[in-house]
């Protein structure tokens, strides 16, 4: 939330740790209920406390900063929400990754070497597994009109790393015309959702960057996959990627620019940077450019390229690439 203006002569660690200490209240209220509690309409602060069985003083104590910090209104008719945090699961993952996941980053930092993997990290916390499953479906089914939408006609489809399949199943969804191949990890694609057609969409199981991939794809999806690997693996992957195509295939990549779009302000550059080291701290991997993985696949004998902007998601993009016709 941003700081009143006063607060703008404070020293920057100073203002960081303020932001730190408003962002911690607000996971706080999120894992207490009280926006749950304050969506019917105004309470007392006792009246929020019984509502959440909370210590009333306690409860008064993290209202205040709330107010302080925008996301609450506290006046004569009660408390109510000012702002609404995001979604549930997003902010408590987010919280997850950034006060434990990162609690040893300067190590990574410092050697290059992620000291644990980020999906053996997640193995130990089933709860934060289940909330990042459930972003990456929702994530899938906000962008999968557009997606469906801007691909070129494929009947037969290769995801790499396509995980449980959430963009798989969305594109059968909206193009009965296609018939995909969901190729990842065997402890992923085990399990494949069970909404997942199964006249429609095989399962295989391997490590994508050494393993027999197939042949003979009309399209291939990488998405969000190339930004868990530094850019030899992103160019060997790549061109793996485009031996398994027909003549005529294509290649679709989904992720993030590392180059935020003009317009979008300091928050978009600080949310892609703040992704960015998420990545280099859990897999050795990044954001990369746009333009970069356009010469990648160009290196590929894919020349022909567009960029798709997403408008459900403004800092993503779908990078299409082709061999010339």
């Amino acid at each position: 939330m941003p700081l009143p203006e006063e607060s703008l002569g404070v020293p920057a660690p100073v203002l960081d740790r303020l932001g730190a200490a408003g962002y911690r209240a607000m996971i706080a209220g999120v894992r207490l209920g009280v926006f749950t509690a304050l969506e019917p309409g105004p309470l007392s602060v006792e009246e929020l406390a019984t509502t959440i069985g909370g210590d009333p003083a306690g409860v008064r104590s993290l209202v205040n900063v709330l107010v302080t910090f925008g996301y609450l209104r506290h006046d004569e008719n009660g408390v109510t929400t000012a702002a609404t945090p995001g979604p549930v699961d997003v902010e408590l993952f987010w919280h997850e990754v950034l006060f434990e996941y990162w609690a040893d980053a300067e190590d990574t930092i410092r050697t290059g070497t992620p000291r644990r993997g980020f999906y053996t990290w997640l193995r130990e916390r089933p709860a934060t597994a289940a909330r990042l499953r459930r972003m990456f479906a929702g994530a899938a089914a906000d962008l999968a009109d557009d997606i469906a939408a801007a691909l070129p006609p494929a009947a037969t489809v290769l995801d790499i790393g396509g995980g449980h399949g959430d963009h798989t199943v969305e594109l059968c969804r909206r193009r009965p015309d296609v018939r995909v191949t969901v190729f990842d990890l065997p402890e992923t694609v085990t399990g494949l959702r069970a909404d997942a057609p199964p006249d429609r969409v095989t399962a295989r199981a391997g490590n994508y960057l050494t393993d027999d991939l197939g042949s003979g794809y009309d399209l291939v999806l990488l998405f969000n996959v190339v930004h868990g690997h530094h850019p030899e693996e992103c160019r060997e992957l790549i061109r793996r990627a485009a031996k398994t195509l027909s003549p005529t295939g294509s290649i679709a990549v989904l992720d993030h620019d590392r180059e935020p779009p003009a317009g979008l302000g300091p928050a978009a550059a600080g949310f892609l940077g703040t992704f960015d080291l998420t990545l280099w701290q859990g897999q050795g991997g990044g954001l990369h450019r746009y333009d970069d993985l356009a010469a990648w696949l160009g290196e590929a004998g894919l020349t022909e390229t567009r960029v798709v902007p997403l408008a459900a998601s403004p800092l993503e993009k779908l990078l299409i690439a082709g061999r010339p016709s």
